[in-house]
C-alpha cells in the first residue's frame, strides 16, 4: 500500500475509538503524514510531532478526551484550557492550565503546563469522562481573577460572555463564587467586573424570568446575541477602568490562593 492509500485509510478510520485523540508521528505511516493530514483538514497540528483530530474537537466530550490525554493525572483543568473544552475553537490554548499542588517541569505537545494553586470547592469541579475540569461559572471567575499578564483583557471579556451565553449562568452566580474566594488577590477586581455586567443585564429587555425559563441553550445563544456586544463593551470598559484606577487596595491572598 502506497503512502497516499495509507493516509486515506487513516482519514477513514480517524473517528475510530481505537485511534488516539492526539496523533503523534509514531501513530502514522510516515513522518510526513501529519503534514498531509493537516493539509486535508483532518488533523490540527499542535507541534511538528503531534496533532488532534478535528472531528473530535467538534464536541464537548471529544475536547475533554483531547485535553485529558494532555493534562497531568490528578489535576483539575482550569482557565484558558477549561474555556477551550467548554467552548471549542480553532485556537488551541498556548498552555495547559491546571489546578494542582504539584509542579510540572515537562511540556506537553510543546506547551508549558501552567499550575495554579487555588482553593477549589467540590461543587466547582465537574467530571467529563475521566477529565476533572472547573465548571463554566468557576472557569469564568478564574479568567477574571487571573494576573493581568496571564490573559488579554479583551479575550477574557469575550470568553466570559460566551460562557454565560452558552451555559446560561449569570454574573450573580459568579459573584457568589467570588465571595467564597474573597481572600484572593484579585477578588475585588472580579466583583467590580461582574457587578458591571449584572447591572447591564438588569437593564436589558431580555432579562425577564418568563423569557429566561423558556429558552433552550441554543435559543439563549440566539436571543442574547443582540445584546452581547453592548454588554461586552461595558465589561471591557469596567476591566479597563480597573487597570488604570484601582482605589481599593487588594486583599491579602489566602495561602492557598497564591499562584
Amino acid at each position: 500500500m502506497n503512502t497516499n492509500a495509507k493516509i486515506k485509510t487513516a482519514i477513514r478510520s480517524i473517528s475510530d475509538p481505537s485511534i488516539p485523540p492526539v496523533l503523534s508521528t509514531g501513530d502514522l505511516p510516515g513522518p510526513l503524514s501529519l503534514n498531509r493530514l493537516a493539509a486535508f483538514g483532518t488533523v490540527r497540528k499542535l507541534d511538528e510531532s503531534a496533532g488532534y483530530c478535528v472531528n473530535r474537537a467538534n464536541s464537548l466530550y471529544g475536547r475533554a478526551i483531547i485535553i485529558g490525554s494532555l493534562s497531568p493525572f490528578g489535576t483539575v483543568v482550569c482557565m484558558q484550557t477549561a474555556a477551550w473544552v467548554w467552548l471549542g475553537g480553532e485556537h488551541f490554548p498556548d498552555t495547559i492550565d491546571v489546578i494542582s499542588t504539584s509542579q510540572f517541569r515537562s511540556t506537553s505537545v510543546g506547551r508549558r503546563i501552567r499550575v495554579y494553586k487555588r482553593l477549589t470547592l467540590p461543587e466547582q469541579v465537574i467530571k467529563l469522562g475521566t477529565l476533572q475540569i472547573t465548571t463554566p461559572a468557576r472557569t469564568a471567575c478564574d479568567l477574571v481573577m487571573a494576573p493581568e499578564d496571564a490573559t488579554d483583557p479583551s479575550d477574557v471579556n469575550t470568553l466570559v460572555m460566551r460562557l454565560m451565553t452558552v451555559y446560561r449562568f449569570r454574573p450573580n452566580d459568579c459573584l457568589r463564587i467570588v465571595r467564597e474566594h474573597r481572600h484572593h488577590k484579585y477578588a475585588a477586581r472580579a466583583r467590580t467586573f461582574f457587578d458591571a455586567i449584572q447591572r447591564e443585564l438588569n437593564d436589558s429587555p431580555l432579562n425577564s424570568p418568563q423569557d429566561e425559563s423558556s429558552l433552550s441553550v441554543s435559543q439563549t445563544d440566539a436571543s442574547l446575541h443582540a445584546s452581547q456586544t453592548d454588554v461586552q463593551l461595558r465589561a471591557s470598559q469596567a476591566h479597563s477602568s480597573l487597570r488604570t484606577s484601582q482605589t481599593e487596595p487588594p486583599s491579602l491572598p489566602h495561602k492557598q490562593e497564591r499562584l
